[in-house]
């Protein structure tokens, strides 16, 4: 459950993204439509793409979502995506906005993989099916759905215009994800969920 939460918090964001970043560039960075939908459709392309084949490579070769590292690897990537995300709402040159959105992506692409592995193995194989479709309803409801109206609300609250304030609060909730993702990782590691003790035996006798 609390892998599912953070990745759906993951998915808020980066449906957040993909709805006003655009916008925040042009009203906010006084960056022109032309440049911001030709550099934005670069970042948005390349980032999570890049990002999903190296994490899943990298996961593969630490000995798959089972494994402790790639445990701790994710939990990293996590910890990376907070720092990419969290000055991004008070940066004002727009090359250092683009490179820090894109760090943002490539990490959240490459953190989905391994939490999504992880998250599903927690679970007995009988109720993986059920899990994943819980699952999916979560990333639906509280993730892709509220992101656009959540932005829009507080950009409009008030006398309006508040972009400022509402990609704050948008880049924010990566802390609420990688609080989420670094409790989980603790309990299983804690619980011995995923069987590492007998990965670790089965190490030093081989």
């Amino acid at each position: 459950m609390l892998m599912m939460l953070s990745i759906t918090f993951l998915f808020y964001i980066i449906t957040g993204i993909q709805y006003w970043v655009s916008d925040y560039l042009v009203s906010e960075l006084k960056i022109s439509e032309k440049t911001v939908f030709i550099t934005f459709a670069i970042v948005s392309i390349t980032g999570p793409v890049l990002g999903v084949v190296v994490g899943g490579n990298v996961t593969t070769a630490l000995g798959g979502y089972n494994s402790k590292s790639a445990l701790y690897l994710a939990l990293t990537i996590a910890t990376l995506c907070l720092c990419s995300a969290s000055p991004i709402a008070f940066i004002d040159n727009y090359y250092l906005f683009i490179a820090l959105l894109w760090l943002l992506l490539f990490f959240g692409g490459s953190i989905l993989p391994c939490l999504t592995g992880i998250m599903l193995n927690c679970v007995d194989k009988e109720l993986k099916t059920t899990a994943n479709s819980i699952a999916n309803l979560s990333y639906n409801l509280f993730g892709f759905l509220p992101a656009p109206t959540i932005y829009g609300l507080i950009y409009d609250s008030g006398k309006g215009g508040n972009s400022r304030e509402a990609m704050a609060c948008l880049m924010f909730s990566s802390i609420i994800s990688v609080v989420f993702a670094v409790i989980g990782g603790y309990i299983i590691v804690r619980d011995d969920i995923l069987n590492y003790k007998a990965q670790e035996e089965e190490l030093i006798n081989s």
